[in-house]
């Protein structure tokens, strides 16, 4: 059959909603499910320190807009099978397009804070809250805009989105305030990405030559450890690796939406090839949730939290140590400790000598008791740099800034 003939029902038509919810729901039980378990471990102690990491942080903001996108796309599922109120379709349609440029910004935000922070030295954590507000103010303009000048959402060729009479101001609404941004930011997503392959490239080829010009001067394991503190693009190419995965995944979702869009908004008609390109476009959207909510729930510092609330004995075994230290420093303290019988009116000098001795020594003990502490704590967290925290570790880590936070 030609693409170019006009489109003939057929019994596929019938099932078309069965297969949009198909895609639909099963993307809202995902998300609802990973959002749930993200809440519960971000309040368990234990797992709390797993997730304090920029880029995760930007994930949940954009898995709460892409569930917020998949319940405004039902009332889309139901104007296939027939029609539903203005108001409705309206509303469908303008929480939709903020739900997707609001996603669309932070996963965008995650690829330029990987470069930031690795290649240009800038602090994540001091411009999460700029990802956050720029984000969520370009989403705002971008729709409260068109739903102002009124008339510009509704039903549309069997969806609800731009919905203006004329094809040529319809065109420029969606240029405007919905495709030019969301194929910005797929393409600064793509431009981001290759920056960071091609900086983890020159930084791995710099480091092998610094290997091999202090190779005879140490071990191999000083001198691994001595490249990986220079370089931190290096030391967390696991999960930078992992992390790109996002925006990647972005990138190719927005792009192939947003050519679709601007292809049915200049070729109007009932065609067959029009009849599959709606179909494709509302699948690729439909598919959103589920399929970022998928990498979500494989996430490396999600999958650490989950390890270590799936370990409750590792507190009691800390607990266990540190109670077993200060009673061993309490007999050593109390053996060096003479008799207060043995002290007579004639040796008052040694008696004041061996008080002050005591005060020096008890005022020693939270010193050897911090000193033994530390050491513990060195100890539990020694862990490869690529993994991140320890997936058995109950140890909370002082640098709040580090690059491991930061990303």
């Amino acid at each position: 059959m030609s693409t170019s003939k006009e489109h003939v029902p057929t019994s596929f038509d019938n099932h078309l909603r069965d297969l949009v919810l198909g895609i639909l729901i099963p993307g809202i039980v995902l998300s609802s499910i990973v959002l749930v378990t993200f809440a519960y471990t971000a309040l368990q102690r234990r797992s709390r320190p797993h997730l304090h990491r920029v880029s995760f942080r930007l994930l949940v903001y954009a898995m709460v807009s892409n569930f917020i996108l998949s319940f405004t796309l039902i009332p889309t599922e139901t104007l296939i099978t027939g029609p539903i109120s203005a108001a409705g379709c309206t509303f469908a349609a303008f929480a939709s397009n903020a739900s997707l440029l609001f996603s669309a910004c932070m996963y965008f935000c995650m690829a330029l804070n990987l470069q930031l922070v690795l290649v240009h030295g800038v602090n994540g954590l001091m411009m999460e809250k700029y990802y956050v507000m720029g984000s969520f103010l370009l989403a705002a303009v971008c729709t409260i805009t068109p739903l102002a000048a009124g008339g510009q959402f509704g039903p549309y060729n069997g969806v609800c989105w731009y919905s203006n009479p004329d094809p040529a101001t319809q065109m420029r609404w969606l240029v405007g305030t919905q495709s030019f941004w969301i194929l910005l930011m797929a393409l600064l997503e793509l431009v981001c990405f290759v920056i960071l392959a091609l900086y983890m490239i020159h930084r791995r080829i710099s480091v092998k030559r610094v290997r091999s010009d202090i190779s005879a001067k140490m071990t191999s394991s000083e001198s691994q450890h001595a490249a990986y503190t220079v370089v931190p693009v290096l030391q967390f190419r696991g999960i930078i690796l992992r992390i790109t995965l996002y925006p990647l995944l972005s990138c190719a979702l927005n792009f192939s939406s947003t050519i679709l869009n601007l292809y049915l908004a200049q070729h109007l008609g009932n065609t067959e090839l029009n009849f599959r390109s709606s179909i494709l476009d509302i699948c690729i959207i439909n598919a959103r949730p589920f399929l970022y909510a998928v990498l979500a729930a494989t996430d490396p510092s999600f999958i650490r939290a989950v390890s270590a609330l799936r370990q409750p004995t590792i507190a009691g075994r800390s607990g266990t140590q540190h109670g077993a230290t200060s009673q061993l420093q309490l007999q050593s303290w109390c053996s060096t400790t003479p008799s207060s019988g043995t002290l007579t009116l004639a040796d008052g000098s040694k008696a004041e000598s061996e008080s002050a001795s005591r005060v020096r020594q008890s005022g020693d003990v939270p010193e050897r008791q911090q000193q033994t502490e530390a050491g513990i704590h060195n100890t539990r967290t020694r862990r490869d740099p690529e993994q991140g925290i320890a997936a058995d570790s109950s140890v909370v880590p002082s640098r709040e800034d580090s690059i491991e936070f930061q990303i």
